[in-house]
């Protein structure tokens, strides 16, 4: 993540450290992860927890994904990939020399239930008791503001132990992209 603001910089560290995944879904669905996330309002005695899902965005049943493209010269660095090897070559000339900077499924998260709560003391505990022995993520925030950064880390580390195909491909591709990197700055020395 990246922001322009020091202090937003700051908060955005803080929530992906201080973020706790308590439990995991035991059974993950098909492009959906239910989730609870709870923290405490700063500077305050209360919490909030939010219970929602995230599902993959589908375009007539096909999963949809967002991806960052630029031109490597003009940004000042390599992406991750080309566009021509995301594509096996099928692509028109002008757009060959782009590269792709980050590529995620879409996955638009809806909240079902927020509650705000007074008693923070036996929070975590009622917590596990109402979800402990369902097949949701339980997951505590730092700071209740940002709960969709820890939200989104525990997306990211599902999608690192559990990635899709296409999102296996771009890890692949990208893994090769730095052993020639590799290789080449090594023959040059």
């Amino acid at each position: 993540m990246h922001a322009s603001n020091k202090s937003t910089k700051e908060k955005i560290e803080a929530a992906l450290d201080g973020t706790t995944v308590h439990q995991r879904q035991s059974d993950l669905s098909l492009g959906k992860w239910d989730f609870v996330v709870f923290g405490p309002i700063l500077g305050e005695k209360s919490a909030v927890i939010r219970i929602g899902v995230a599902e993959q965005a589908m375009i007539q049943q096909a999963p949809l994904y967002v991806a960052s493209l630029g031109d490597p010269r003009v940004i000042g660095h390599a992406g991750i990939m080309s566009l021509n090897s995301l594509t096996n070559g099928d692509i028109l000339d002008e757009f060959k020399d782009l590269e792709v900077f980050h590529v995620s499924p879409l996955r638009p998260m809806t909240i079902t239930d927020k509650r705000n709560v007074e008693n923070t003391n036996r929070m975590r505990d009622n917590i596990f008791t109402e979800f402990g022995n369902t097949n949701i993520a339980i997951i505590e925030t730092p700071d209740q503001s940002i709960w969709i950064v820890s939200v989104l880390k525990y997306l990211h580390e599902c999608d690192e132990v559990f990635p899709d195909l296409f999102m296996s491909f771009i890890r692949q591709e990208t893994n090769n992209r730095f052993k020639e990197n590799d290789s080449e700055s090594e023959q040059t020395h």
